[in-house]
């Protein structure tokens, strides 16, 4: 009979599966080693969104729209990713990244790939393979913690989201008028008497020039509040002037929805939507149908107190590095009406003292809304 310790290991193997550690003694051995290191391959096939060893790249992850996501990045994308990834942690230095103490013979300059990896909280070899351009996907989450390590600015981190194939991080907050380049400010009142105006994504209307003061002549008289082209929109003064306002708030709140998709969830456009939902039914109606618009060039018809009936175009440009746009209006099918405009806008400049430009005077920080 064998001894009592040979028949105790018998009875061991006999009741080890093979299965999932592989047989023989190597898989018994491991499958009384829980932490056994695992070979790239079942780490790979234990996280799902990336691919397995000798797959062709696709991911396993459940739903169509991330496999789309995943395969909308190209091959070039990934180098492009890569390099960049490369090129920014060789820039960051150990002391500037916090790291007090290094170890070993540094054959860069920079950042070596264990210590990002280490400060943006991924494993060094799923950051080797993001270096090495490979096949794999990655989150949102991931991206920004890469951008806080290597301590990207604004437009070095929308540029690392772009490359992944994801859309760049929101600021969350509205700009301010702070927040404008003077120059776009000087530029602004150069623009007179065509009526112009610079909003941010909250359509605050963060500066204006004499024209637009005299094309909307209850604009200065609203709280600072409550300018807000939004609110505006849904104003009584301004739905008067209007002759196709069904339209044009149809097309407003459209744009606003289409613009601010990532930003609904911030107080600032939480307390807008709730404030103009409590005193607009139109607004409510108009808001609960979902509708997107891109906001391009169009045309307006308005009635006018003192000029009467007009027909004003409108376009729309992006100013760069920050979220507002500057909203030139053009009047058209009346040759005569600039000359108006701009008798209208000298006699309010005579009227002010020094014609100071309007932008001078006190704007609404956009941090809420007073319904």
């Amino acid at each position: 009979m064998r001894p009592a310790s040979m028949r105790r290991a018998a009875d061991h193997r006999r009741a080890v599966p093979a299965g999932p550690w592989g047989a023989g003694r190597r898989g018994r051995i491991r499958a009384r080693m829980p932490f056994w290191p695992r070979s790239p391959c079942e780490i790979l096939r234990s996280h799902p969104e990336t691919p397995a060893c000798g797959s062709s790249g696709t991911t396993r992850r459940a739903g169509s729209a991330s496999r789309k996501a995943f395969m909308d990045v190209t091959d070039q994308q990934r180098r492009a990713l890569a390099s960049f990834l490369r090129s920014r942690r060789e820039r960051l230095s150990p002391k500037k990244a916090g790291i007090q103490q290094t170890y070993g013979r540094r054959r860069t300059c920079g950042l070596r790939r264990e210590e990002l990896a280490s400060l943006a909280g991924v494993s060094v070899t799923w950051y080797t393979w993001l270096e090495q351009a490979r096949r794999i996907r990655v989150s949102r989450q991931v991206l920004s913690s890469l951008g806080r390590a290597l301590q990207l600015d604004d437009l070095e981190t929308a540029h690392l989201f772009r490359l992944a194939g994801e859309s760049p991080p929101s600021a969350g907050h509205p700009c301010s008028k702070e927040d404008i380049h003077v120059q776009y400010l000087t530029f602004l009142d150069a623009l007179d008497p065509l009526p112009a105006v610079i909003c941010n994504h909250r359509f605050d209307v963060l500066a204006w020039n004499h024209g637009f003061s005299v094309l909307f002549p209850h604009f200065e008289q609203l709280p600072i509040e409550e300018r807000n082209t939004l609110l505006m929109t849904f104003e009584e003064r301004t739905r008067t002037m209007y002759s196709d306002w069904d339209q044009h708030a149809m097309q407003t709140v459209a744009l606003f929805r289409a613009q601010n998709a990532e930003n609904l969830v911030q107080p600032e456009y939480v307390d807008l939507i709730t404030g103009l939902e409590a005193r607009s039914p139109e607004f409510r109606d108009l808001w609960r149908r979902m509708d997107l618009e891109t906001g391009g060039p169009a045309l307006r018809t308005l009635d006018h107190p003192s000029l009467g009936r007009l027909h004003i175009g409108y376009v729309k440009l992006a100013l760069i590095n920050t979220d507002a746009t500057l909203i030139v209006h053009q009047p058209v099918l009346n040759p005569h009406l600039l000359a108006q405009l701009r008798e209208l806008v000298e006699e309010r400049r005579g009227a002010q003292r020094q014609g100071r430009p309007p932008w001078l005077t006190a704007v609404p920080e956009p941090r809420g809304f007073a319904g």
